[in-house]
């Protein structure tokens, strides 16, 4: 985690919440980058966004499928696999235990004042 002014950002967030998004439906990088921001807050640059699923498509979590456009380049659908699924349930396990000990903070926190 790091500060960023007054807010605590989770290192590489938005990779559990593209996942979970992909979870629901393929989808392409700008409708994906859209949809980061509407349902899980995160605001994330688009060539980090790329980078990270340039990267999960390696390490087998997403695959990418080339589709034909009628209107411009052809795009990519990105789908979570069988290994992203277990990528994505040990990303939800792990943040539980980081609630707890957050959680825990703060409420020893508020005690304390």
């Amino acid at each position: 985690m790091r500060a960023n002014c007054s807010r605590v950002i989770v290192e590489n967030f938005f990779e559990p919440c593209a996942l979970y998004l992909l979870l629901h439906k393929p989808s392409y990088g700008y409708e994906l980058l859209k949809n980061l921001k509407e349902h899980c807050s995160c605001d994330v640059n688009i060539g980090n966004l790329y980078r990270s699923l340039a990267r999960m498509q390696k390490q087998g979590y997403v695959k990418r499928e080339v589709t034909k456009s009628t209107i411009g380049p052809k795009r990519y659908a990105y789908t979570i696999t069988t290994l992203g699924k277990t990528y994505l349930s040990s990303w939800i396990d792990d943040l539980k235990k980081q609630q707890k000990i957050i959680h825990a903070l703060i409420t020893n926190y508020k005690k304390n004042l």
